[in-house]
């Protein structure tokens, strides 16, 4: 009988390993195609190289991983731990490179095996991760929304065809769970010892004030929108002078930054973010949005680079 079970549970995850890979290789195909499609357009245009630029854009990158840092200074300390920017500069950072992992359960035992270092307890390591999402998220997609509402064009044709009034239920969605997170943050975080009560992990204590809950999700809105600004300094680094506001770089990048890593089957968001970018670009760029789309992700990798190097000669200390 236990034989059968762990024959059935094998089969299972064999098969959800397959559908991964196809996933992958679907995302990568369309996002392949477009540029493949746009390929003439992306070669001949007139790039032009700024390095100071550039360099101001990997800056701008860096300094978003310690405001993202900062942030998670204030979560932590709802579970009474007080700690540097130092350290949850390497904590927060090396754990969020799991990310490039499929699934997210690789930045959770990340940030645990890290924290430990700390003598932060496993069960608040695990849980100001999943805090942090709750926070995190619904502020980036205000920063997108806020662009969206600010440049409508954003939406590519394709791309408000298939939204439609969704966009307007998205936008209630975000501003109500926004306003819980801040306004009544301890009734609202209930919800994780719910959860951890699901798993039979042991509840953990936490209490946050509205206004540490207003400064981690006002903390998250700006890291996100620093984020942005990164990308757009990019993009003017390699093509010189385009028509492309900065508002708009920002709610592009962002969103495509955001709906790349809630894919949970694509590592590090690899292809669905080119995808998008490059959708939501094109209102700005044309053919030569795809060519700036996988450029970026190039920016990015430097940027990660960099900053793991930082992170790695960070020592922690108890």
């Amino acid at each position: 009988m236990t034989s059968g079970s762990n024959s059935g549970g094998g089969t299972y995850r064999a098969f959800l390993k397959v559908l991964k890979y196809i996933l992958i290789i679907i995302v990568v195909y369309f996002a392949g195609k477009k540029l493949v499609t746009s390929w003439n357009e992306v070669i001949t245009y007139d790039w032009v190289l700024n390095p100071y630029l550039l360099v101001l854009a990997i800056l701008t990158h860096l300094l978003t991983f310690l405001l993202l840092a900062q942030v998670w200074c204030f979560l932590i300390s709802g579970f009474g731990y007080r700690i540097n920017l130092r350290t949850a500069f390497k904590i927060s950072y090396i754990a969020n490179l799991g990310r490039y992992i499929p699934g997210k359960v690789w930045q959770v035992f990340g940030m645990v095996y890290l924290a430990k270092k700390v003598n932060i307890k496993e069960e608040a390591a695990a849980a100001s991760w999943g805090l942090a999402q709750m926070f995190a998220i619904p502020a980036a997609f205000l920063v997108g929304l806020v662009a969206i509402v600010w440049h409508p064009e954003l939406l590519a044709t394709e791309i408000s065809r298939f939204v439609g009034t969704g966009l307007y239920v998205a936008i209630l969605i975000v501003f109500v769970v926004s306003l819980l997170m801040i306004v009544a943050p301890n009734r609202t975080l209930l919800l994780f010892n719910v959860i951890l009560k699901i798993f039979k992990r042991p509840p953990v204590t936490f209490q946050i004030s509205k206004v540490t809950a207003l400064k981690v999700y006002v903390g998250y809105f700006i890291a996100w929108a620093v984020f942005g600004l990164s990308f757009w300094l990019f993009a003017r680094s390699i093509a010189g002078v385009i028509e492309f506001p900065v508002v708009a770089g920002i709610g592009a990048f962002v969103v495509s930054y955001q709906i790349g890593y809630l894919t949970v089957f694509s590592p590090g968001g690899l292809g669905v973010r080119e995808l998008v970018l490059t959708s939501v670009m094109t209102a700005y760029l044309g053919p030569v949005a795809a060519g700036l789309a996988v450029a970026s992700r190039l920016w990015n990798m430097i940027s990660e680079i960099i900053a793991a190097i930082i992170a790695l000669r960070i020592k922690l200390r108890t």
